[in-house]
């Protein structure tokens, strides 16, 4: 599928569940783009949400697309291997 496809997906998605928080590690977000797009790679960990790199890149177009708004979140609870800190995205008003 085709990267804007994604994109407009994602911006879907993130219409659809305005009360979720959508980043790297949020749970129903992650697993809902895997069933809907299969990625090729998916890393997993013994905590926490699978890790698919594709997400955080194509959140990022968005950004620099001035298609969302975002902020940092530090983790309390990371572990190695997960991020330390990622960012929050949402919809612009």
């Amino acid at each position: 599928m085709a990267k804007e496809d994604k994109k407009q997906w994602i911006l879907k998605y993130m219409a659809e569940h305005k009360k979720e928080f959508i980043d790297i590690t949020a749970e129903n977000f992650v697993f809902a783009y895997a069933d809907e797009f299969k990625p090729n790679i998916i890393e997993v960990y013994p905590y926490g949400t699978p890790k698919i790199p594709e997400i955080g890149k194509l959140l990022a177009e968005l950004y620099k697309e001035n298609k969302v708004c975002r902020y940092r979140h530090y983790c309390d609870n990371w572990q190695d291997g997960y991020p330390r800190w990622f960012y929050i995205y949402y919809l612009k008003e």
